[in-house]
């Protein structure tokens, strides 16, 4: 059985003048900078779903060892660029896990990650999510089951919402530290933390 990881580039954020994950993270582009994260993950296979801005985005990581998917009904919310990752991932029968991942979230590194997989195939639990000190986070780990109930939504939703909806057991994995900050708009990247 393997894990895959997906990592999500598929909304405009606000306030970029430009292409969003072309943004500069220390003089590399965002979505290269998680890609280049995940290339020290555990996992047998990457994913990245891109929407806007298709072609600028997939040539800043065309040398990466990944699989890029262009999602063309991105515009209607965070269910479709899921859907077209896992419509590719579940064709392939030996992936039990998959590694749901922000390309605006640089800095995860493979021990989280690592940690986050381990116990997916410790407890065969429908999610496992990480929780920094007080609050859930990201990336999650999804179970097969509960990947082929995503494949149905529609719509904009969180999915630490419908984890919580549909996941019969959900496993939380504490680290005591503050989860890599989120960069969704132009104002977090210009005062991120490190």
């Amino acid at each position: 059985m393997s894990t895959v990881a997906v990592i999500l580039a598929a909304d405009t954020g606000e306030g970029f003048s430009s292409p969003k994950y072309l943004t500069s993270i220390d003089g590399v582009p965002m979505v290269r900078r998680v890609v280049l994260d995940s290339l020290e993950w555990n996992v047998h296979g990457r994913v990245v779903v891109i929407g806007p801005d298709d072609e600028l985005v997939a040539d800043a990581i065309s040398d990466l060892s990944v699989t890029v998917i262009v999602d063309p009904e991105w515009e209607e919310g965070a269910s479709s660029p899921l859907r077209a990752a896992l419509d590719h991932i579940m064709r392939d029968r030996q992936v039990s896990n998959c590694v749901i991942a922000r390309a605006d979230q640089p800095g995860v590194s493979a021990r989280v990650v690592d940690a986050l997989v381990e116990r997916a195939h410790e407890t065969h639990a429908d999610a496992v999510v990480p929780k920094y000190r007080y609050a859930r986070g990201w990336p999650v780990v999804i179970g097969h089951g509960l990947l082929e109930r995503l494949l149905g939504l529609e719509g904009d939703f969180q999915l630490h919402d419908v984890i919580s909806t549909h996941a019969s057991a959900i496993e939380e994995y504490h680290f005591d530290e503050l989860g890599k900050q989120i960069l969704d708009s132009a104002d977090q990247v210009m005062h991120r933390r490190r």
